[in-house]
Order: C-alpha cells, then structure tokens, then sequence
C-alpha cells in the first residue's frame, strides 16, 4: 500500500478518535459550566457526576489526555512517524504557521510534553492551560479541512468527522437514565425503611 495512502487512512480514524475524545470531555468538564448550560441544568448534571465521582474524575482527565495526545500526533516531526507533511507539504506549513492554528497547537504541545508524556518537575500544572472550546472547535474544523484537501490529493475523496458528534447525544442519555436510576434507588429505600420495615404497618396492626 502507498505510503500516502496509509498516512490518510490513519489520519481518518485518529482525527475521528480524537475528536470524540473531545467531546466525551465537554461532556463532563462543561456540564458543570453554568455560562454554558444555565444554573439550573449545571447543578443536574453536577448532581449526576457527584452519584459516581470516581468514575466521572477519571473518565474526564482519560478524555482529556487522549484528545490531546491524539490530536499532537497530527503535528510530530519526528521522520520516522506519519505525517500530513508527507502528502502536501506546502499546505500542512501553512496549516502549522497560521497564527490561530500555531496557537493551539503550541498549547496542546505543552501540555502534552510537560504534563501527559510525563510530569516535569519543574512546572506547576496550574500553569498550563489549554485552548478555549470555541479556539478548539473551530480549530478542528480547520484541521479536517486540511485533512479532506490531503485526502483529495491521494483518494479524490473526502470525510466528514460530524459522526464524532454523536458521543454528546449518548453521554446526555447517560446522565438521564443514571438521574432514573437514582430516583429508583431512593424511592426503594424509602419504602424499605419507611414502609417495609416499619413495624406499625397495616399488616401487623390489623
């Protein structure tokens, strides 16, 4: 297979991965953000996160480290690895040295580099920040974008990456459906203990 060939056909799927890695994170870091989604749904959905924190701790951080590292690959040097560049190198340059795109992409570096591929005992994570959603999202479209003007040179086809919406629409039933259960574990206890247990019931009074 040529070279070209399989450098688009890994970008597709790891643009794909990385963008709904993205979006799983919104998903959990955003929620909470009343700006975003108004109080009164900020603090259903924190309510949600707080029945299992552990879990909604760890799945937040997981997405962020994959969205970031994923989307880094995009943009290593390194000769040995699959490149853009290797396709078209004139518009991958210009891609990276566009001064909203070197932006971003310099702060998921820095992220990646001194916190994800290891910790640097010199830097104060607090100090690393990334990106705002609205520089990302707009960022991605331009990275798929390129990726379709590459995809052009070599498969005279394009991708859409709207598919990797989707993780949004499951995520907001997930949080339905944990509120459901929720209520279902709380109404049962209270008949348990209220009712069940409750030694003046009916039945042995009558």
């Amino acid at each position: 297979m040529d070279d070209k060939v399989k450098i688009i056909e890994y970008f597709r799927s790891n643009i794909f991965e990385a963008k709904s890695a993205y979006n799983a994170w919104k998903m959990i870091a955003y929620a909470r953000a009343m700006p975003v989604v108004g109080k009164e749904l900020a603090e259903k959905y924190t309510k949600v996160q707080n029945y299992h924190a552990p879990f909604f701790t760890i799945a937040e951080r997981s997405f962020l480290v994959t969205w970031i590292v994923m989307i880094c690959h995009v943009f290593d040097n390194d000769s040995r690895s699959y490149s853009l560049a290797k396709v078209d190198s004139e518009s991958y340059n210009n891609f990276v040295s566009d001064n909203e795109n070197s932006f971003v992409i310099e702060q998921l570096k820095t992220a990646r580099n001194k916190l994800f591929a290891h910790r640097d005992s010199g830097i104060d994570p607090k100090s690393i920040t990334i990106p705002s959603v609205e520089k990302v999202d707009s960022f991605f479209n331009r990275l798929e974008d390129l990726y379709n003007k590459h995809s052009g040179i070599v498969e005279k086809s394009a991708t859409s990456f709207n598919f990797a919406e989707d993780v949004k629409h499951v995520m907001e039933i997930l949080y339905m459906n944990l509120e459901r259960g929720e209520a279902v574990r709380l109404k049962e206890i209270d008949i348990e203990w209220l009712w069940e247990k409750d030694d003046n019931k009916a039945s042995k009074k009558v």
